[in-house]
């Protein structure tokens, strides 16, 4: 890792190298989904399988692991606690090695030649990205991509925001509270203290900017967040998921994570030796943790060795609900997992073979029923109906989930009818459709990111997202 740090007043500059490896595209056999636009950063994330897309976040149980409880229906309910989380021991000891940043600076130098023991994050204000003029409408999709699914990993109060307005490009400035993400050939990038190109190649690179603000530790009165930041990004070396995941990685970097030793952290897109993460879904279990630990639990200027007690508890086991039925060319399934105060949702099913207009006719409408099931933050199962209907020819609808009844916290959800009134008992949201996918565009407070599902467009499914509620659905036509 190759650090250049430079102090303006009370400002520095970080500069944090990223590596990458060689792969290629996945195969896409199926129809593409469509381009993201900084409209949708706030929607959650879907990622393509090749042949199966899930919606969400990463945290669905794997099939079989937990029992059947119930029947909605055709659909079957199932239910409980799994360990499937990253422990206690483990965020410590990564965000103890990880933190800490040289403070050495040029001419006079107030610190000496010293390592600040501080965890690094973001301010106490979740950063606005923003792309470049100019950045082409792929590179803008895998950057809005990108923002999801880091935005799936944090805290409901410190999500990113994503600017619809460029910023400028070939720049070196960045207002404070922003990051600005350009796409270059590393010979364009602006001058730094790497090594030529044909020595070492840098796929990715975090240039990010601090201020020194009081620290938590009386012993270590300083401490360190970070203002704003850029991210670099050469294109031409990189494609696919593994540069979703360079960008992925960059952003965490202005995040504040620094490479760890892939020796001790094999499990980490943040490892010295670089990559692009799994190849499903960018993100590692592990940095999905750290990111809701340090923007849940720290405060900006934290002292590392406050870090086991600041923590907290933190759990490795999920509650998990989890609903599945049947439909052509596979199974869809739905839920939502809680752990550590996060209720997170996520949704599956197989890709449609075509567009929506392919099997469907050009007027008139079309209509889908199914099942919502999730999990409030108070660990409360909730269910009820799901019913959709499109206009056809306008490509918009809405969907609507009625009869909504929640269990006891900590109870297995019943059958129908045995649960109590949970709110008023509907949520309503009118939707726009993009390719075979759907999202909210009026209604209740919450988000609704949806697709069809099937070869022919036989189901649908998605997740609905709210701060007193995280759910999937899923239903057939």
């Amino acid at each position: 890792m190759k650090i250049l740090s430079t102090f303006v007043g009370l400002v520095a500059a970080l500069v944090l190298t990223a590596c990458g490896g060689d792969g290629d595209s996945p195969l896409v056999q199926y129809p593409a989904l469509p381009l993201e636009e900084p409209l949708y950063a706030s929607q959650a994330p879907i990622i393509d399988l090749d042949g199966n897309w899930h919606i969400g976040a990463d945290v669905a149980p794997t099939d079989g692991r937990l029992p059947t409880i119930a029947k909605h229906g055709d659909t079957e309910i199932h239910y409980g606690q799994l360990q499937d989380g990253v422990g206690a021991a483990q965020i410590i000891a990564y965000l103890e090695a990880d933190s800490g940043v040289d403070m050495s600076v040029d001419g006079e130098d107030p610190m000496g030649e010293q390592v600040l023991p501080v965890l690094i994050r973001f301010g106490s204000v979740a950063p606005t990205v923003r792309v470049a003029e100019g950045t082409p409408a792929e590179l803008l999709d895998e950057t809005v991509r990108a923002v999801q699914l880091i935005n799936s990993a944090l805290p409901r109060h410190w999500q990113l925001e994503f600017s619809p307005e460029p910023g400028p490009a070939a720049t070196s400035e960045v207002s404070n509270g922003e990051i600005l993400v350009q796409f270059a050939a590393q010979e364009d990038w602006p001058p730094l203290d790497l090594p030529p190109v044909d020595e070492e190649i840098y796929i990715g690179l975090a240039q990010p900017v601090y201020r020194i603000v009081g620290g938590t530790d009386p012993d270590s009165p300083l401490g360190i967040e970070i203002v704003a930041g850029q991210v670099w990004v050469d294109s031409t070396r990189t494609s696919g998921n593994e540069r979703l995941g360079v960008i992925a990685h960059e952003l965490i970097h202005l995040l504040g994570r620094n490479h760890v030793d892939p020796a001790l952290f094999p499990g980490t897109i943040m490892a010295a030796s670089g990559g692009s993460g799994p190849a499903e879904h960018v993100l590692y279990p592990l940095d999905r943790e750290a990111l809701l630990a340090v923007y849940d639990r720290f405060e900006p200027g934290a002292a590392a060795g406050d870090i086991p007690v600041a923590l907290g508890e933190w759990s490795d086991t999920s509650l998990h609900v989890r609903a599945a039925h049947g439909v052509a060319g596979g199974e869809i399934s739905y839920g939502a997992a809680l752990r550590n105060g996060l209720s997170q949702s996520w949704a599956f099913g197989p890709t449609p073979h075509s567009v929506l207009e392919a099997n469907l006719p050009q007027s008139g409408s079309a209509a889908w029923s199914g099942r919502l099931l999730g999990l409030t933050p108070e660990a409360e199962a909730v269910a009820g109906a799901a019913d959709m209907t499109i206009e056809l020819a306008a490509r918009s609808g809405r969907i609507d989930f009625t009869g909504l009844e929640s269990w006891a916290a900590h109870a297995a959800p019943g059958a129908i009818g045995t649960g109590s009134l949970w709110r008023d008992g509907d949520l309503g949201y009118t939707l726009e459709l993009r390719g075979n996918t759907f999202v909210q565009t009026g209604g209740d407070a919450g988000t609704v990111t949806g697709a069809f599902f099937g070869a022919s467009h036989e189901g649908m499914g998605g997740v609905l997202v709210r701060d007193d509620l995280s759910a999937g659905f899923g239903g057939s036509r």
